[in-house]
């Protein structure tokens, strides 16, 4: 159904496909009907048959969220997803628009600032500066209210104050310490997915071969579906179970639902192994004029064995594990005696008060390094 009315335009799916709503448009000036018709032409609501099909464009808002982005999923879900429920949402895949929105969206700094709230990273980290501001609070509490209290009284109370020097000296190892992480982090996401991308090039090599050396279009077919088998069997098994196990039984059973091939699979105690063995056994079953030419066309499921591999011992190997808790019992004892250093230089200057906002800022950024290493360090 074509709904026109003075002011808006909306376009409605046959009852075929179930009279969902495809897109809503805010003015006539953006609606493209295709193929191309007056409004004249068309009643205020016509019913459409499963024959005829009316396609509806309507101009897309540069500041429309992407499809299965953090910001997508927080106006779906009402609230912002973090930590390990937002992990499904930044396996980012860019097109056009989003590198256009992304090139423009560093040069608003008041916007950035906006997002800085409702950022899924700053809701993770709440403990950890929560904890940090806590601490700077009882400092300036018994200092600024217990131990002037105590000396109306002439009782001497020590104030809670420790040198800015050690914490100077210390902070380009803890920078250090930091960077390193982030960089270890960020060379196994970029290890996992330069493997992925081989695993994709030769999953299309191997159809494109076998196209060439067959001229039997449902064999060739069958290869291309035990292509899509292996790939999505190892997305699964690199992925958490509870997000993607009932998706992958189901995608699987209707990609073979003629075949038994689909059900042994998930079946099998090692899922990714049979799907293996099922793209070899496939691409030797391949009526080619040429047997060289399959035994040659193997080698890029050698080569699919080899990614996998490589994903299998990113996904089960992490950062040695010495090395992150070190950083980590650093960092945690570093700020939590910043607010004594900071309480000290502040009252030097008589801006006791800063020493507030001055730690919660500083613990923000460090425990977000921190964050930003420990979420890309398992990159799937």
């Amino acid at each position: 159904v074509i709904l026109l009315t003075e002011n808006c335009s909306c376009a409605f799916s046959p009852p075929s496909l179930g009279g969902r709503l495809i897109a809503p448009a805010q003015s006539r000036s953006d609606v493209h009907v295709s193929p191309p018709i007056t409004s004249s032409c068309l009643p205020t609501i016509r019913q459409l048959t499963n024959d005829e099909h009316f396609i509806l464009y309507a101009k897309i808002d540069s500041n429309e969220d992407r499809e299965g982005s953090l910001a997508a999923a927080t106006k779906a879900l009402g609230k912002v997803p973090y930590g390990e429920i937002s992990r499904k949402y930044r396996r980012t895949v860019f097109k056009h628009d989003d590198w256009v929105n992304h090139r423009q969206s560093n040069s608003k700094v008041f916007d950035n600032l906006q997002s800085m709230f409702f950022s899924g990273v700053v809701r993770q980290l709440r403990p950890q500066v929560g904890s940090v501001t806590a601490v700077a609070a009882a400092v300036m509490g018994w200092n600024m209210g217990v131990v002037d209290l105590a000396a109306s009284y002439n009782i001497w109370l020590p104030t809670l104050t420790l040198p800015v020097v050690p914490f100077t000296l210390s902070s380009p190892a803890l920078g250090l310490l930091l960077v390193f992480r982030t960089n270890a982090a960020y060379t196994r996401w970029m290890a996992a997915r330069d493997s992925w991308a081989r695993m994709s090039a030769h999953s299309k090599n191997l159809v494109r071969m076998g196209s060439i050396f067959s001229s039997d279009q449902s064999a060739v077919k069958e290869m291309s579906n035990a292509c899509w088998l292996y790939a999505r069997t190892v997305m699964n098994k690199l992925s958490s179970p509870g997000e993607d196990e009932e998706e992958y039984i189901e995608e699987v059973l209707e990609r073979y639902q003629d075949s038994s091939i689909g059900t042994r699979v998930i079946k099998s105690k090692n899922r990714v192994m049979a799907a293996w063995r099922q793209l070899s056994l496939q691409l030797h079953s391949l009526p080619a004029s040429d047997p060289k030419a399959l035994i040659e066309t193997d080698k890029s499921i050698i080569v699919l064995g080899e990614c996998t591999a490589i994903c299998e011992k990113i996904y089960s190997s992490p950062v040695p594990l010495v090395y992150t808790r070190h950083t980590a019992r650093f960092l945690s004892l570093w700020a939590l005696t910043l607010p004594c250093a900071l309480y000290s230089a502040f009252s030097a200057l008589d801006q006791t008060w800063a020493t507030l906002p001055a730690t919660s800022i500083l613990a923000f950024f460090l425990f977000g390094v921190d964050e930003l290493a420990m979420q890309l360090e398992e990159p799937f």
